[in-house]
């Protein structure tokens, strides 16, 4: 039996419309005055939100998904801990380009308040930035949040740190992604951030972070596992004072 996706009703009076007036329909219903979450409200959830109408049928979804993306303004919440977040993104933007959804409007992350806590992750950023500059908006029409969070500071420089991060990977090539050259990429972010009093405080924040790190693994007497350990340190207060004499916060 069809999927009533891959179906077209047959007596549809809006599908019985030209091409044209069915497009200028959509243009008065899609366009969303507010902005639209681009995934659930929390990303660790992994499911993104399409215009109910795109569920009808595969006519109207391929007709209306184009034109709901690039049309609105859309949020990226970061409330689960950046390396999901990254995760999560880049599964949003691959299912976008596997739709054929076109170049997102205007795209704003909410939530920018983990901070950047290894090189690791501000490299995948930067691949996630290079990798799909063909869905992604234009840097200008990036933006990173920081208000009303509780290390206010701390997601500022983050923010500016990830919006720089835009602009320098519209200039990097495409084929360095997979091709081995990751800790390469990771010194040309470095060098990037060292341009801006903030790209220093993410740099000095990263040092202190993984060095909190090597030292809980130490006194644990084994390697810690990965970075959670440290996002739940931070965010407990158990290492505020050394990213704030570093000048992170």
């Amino acid at each position: 039996m069809a999927s009533p996706l891959n179906s077209i009703p047959q007596d549809s009076t809006l599908l019985n419309l030209p091409a044209e007036i069915r497009l200028q329909i959509y243009s008065y219903l899609l366009p969303n005055s507010s902005s639209s979450h681009l995934l659930s409200q929390y990303c660790s959830h992994n499911t993104w939100i399409s215009p109910p109408l795109s569920h009808t049928c595969s006519l109207l979804r391929n007709e209306t998904l184009p034109l709901h993306y690039s049309t609105n303004t859309f949020t990226y919440d970061l409330r689960s801990p950046l390396d999901d977040g990254v995760g999560c993104l880049t599964k949003a933007l691959s299912w976008l380009r596997h739709n054929r959804c076109g170049k997102l409007k205007q795209l704003n992350f909410k939530h920018v308040n983990k901070g950047i806590l290894s090189a690791q992750e501000l490299r995948k950023w930067t691949e996630v930035f290079i990798e799909y500059t063909d869905i992604l908006p234009s840097s200008s029409e990036i933006s990173f949040c920081n208000q009303g969070l509780r290390y206010r500071n701390f997601a500022a420089q983050a923010a500016v740190a990830l919006k720089s991060l835009v602009v320098f990977a519209a200039g990097v090539n495409k084929s360095i992604i997979g091709s081995g050259e990751e800790k390469e990429l990771e010194v040309w972010i470095a060098e990037e951030l060292e341009m801006t009093d903030e790209g220093k405080a993410v740099l000095r924040g990263v040092r202190v972070a993984e060095e909190f790190v090597r030292g809980f693994g130490a006194a644990a007497g084994g390697e810690v596992q990965g970075f959670n350990v440290l996002r739940w340190a931070l965010m407990s207060g158990g290492m505020i004072e050394g990213l704030k004499h570093a000048g992170y916060t």
